[in-house]
């Protein structure tokens, strides 16, 4: 089976018992198609030797949390051809060991009675420290020999450390102020600064805010600690930049991964146009307002002109 970049996967349908070596034939058809294809040949240089020992083993969970420690059950039993030998009697020595070096415990010794049915089981345990970081793995190798050391055989498990996850929710954010207002032109905002100031927590029950990073912004964060009112861990944000960068978006990430965000905005300075009153036309100190007739406005100026000059004419 090609699985790319030159590789095969072989398969075989079964593989002969006692010792062997593999070897590979086959014929290199890569050059032109014009061309007679170079046949190749290739063998192994270790020797194989089958293993008349079975060695099986499941685990119920492969995922371990620090400080605890599980259990694995296996089974031995002698095999010819690939099938139990029920009628065999054998006492086979035991090892268990495992990449970390984490402490575990097995028996030294297992034994094929007579009447198991060709079988024997036993356990080994794992513990892994309280220590031990979660996200890591640890595989553990469970490696049975006969009594004459002339056949060997082993069962691989790879079990994840996860510490268990009673924190689900992300870190809150409680904005303080926003001090300073930007101006509203442009062109002044290299000559002004914003300070954004927020409390940020994980919970009385979280376990508590690991890092706080800039996410959008170009300014200064600074960070302290406090106990709040209820007892949880408080993380006070002070952070200060140019009234060009006018937002910012912290991100807050607690110790299992969760993640919040806080964001702050700059205000900014906005200019009003001016109001201005005018005041009706003032005459003698008295205010006069005009006054309206069918449509026309008639000052009264103009009506005392035309007054003086009825009565010139009527003399």
């Amino acid at each position: 089976q090609e699985l790319g970049d030159g590789n095969f996967l072989i398969h075989f349908n079964g593989v002969p018992a006692g010792e062997f070596v593999v070897r590979l034939r086959g014929e290199d058809n890569s050059s032109t198609p014009r061309s007679t294809p170079t046949s190749f040949q290739r063998q192994a240089s270790t020797q194989i030797k089958t293993s008349s020992i079975s060695v099986t083993t499941q685990a119920n969970d492969t995922n371990i949390e620090p400080g605890s420690t599980i259990s694995i059950p296996f089974t031995v039993a002698t095999t010819v051809n690939g099938v139990v030998n029920d009628s065999a009697t054998e006492t086979f020595t035991m090892r268990a060991n495992n990449d970390r070096r984490y402490p575990n415990a097995s028996p030294s010794t297992v034994t094929v009675a007579a009447g198991s049915g060709g079988k024997a089981n036993g356990t080994v345990t794992l513990t892994v420290p309280a220590s031990a970081e979660s996200g890591t793995d640890v595989t553990l190798t469970i490696e049975v020999e006969n009594a004459a050391a002339t056949d060997i055989n082993y069962a691989v498990l790879r079990f994840s450390v996860a510490a268990k996850v009673t924190d689900v929710n992300r870190p809150g954010c409680q904005v303080v102020s926003t001090s300073a207002n930007c101006p509203f032109s442009s062109s002044l905002c290299a000559s002004s600064q914003w300070e954004f100031i927020a409390n940020l927590t994980d919970g009385i029950n979280g376990t508590g805010i690991e890092r706080i990073t800039i996410r959008k912004g170009n300014g200064t964060l600074n960070t302290s600690t406090a106990v709040g009112a209820g007892g949880e861990s408080v993380t006070m944000v002070s952070y200060t930049a140019s009234c060009c960068s006018q937002t910012v978006e912290l991100a807050a990430v607690d110790n299992v991964g969760n993640v919040g965000t806080c964001v702050g905005q700059a205000r900014t300075l906005t200019t009003t146009a001016p109001v201005t009153t005018v005041n009706p036309a003032s005459t003698g100190g008295h205010t006069v307002n005009p006054t309206s007739t069918g449509g026309h406005t008639l000052s009264i100026s103009r009506c005392l002109c035309i007054s003086v000059v009825v009565s010139l004419l009527w003399k």
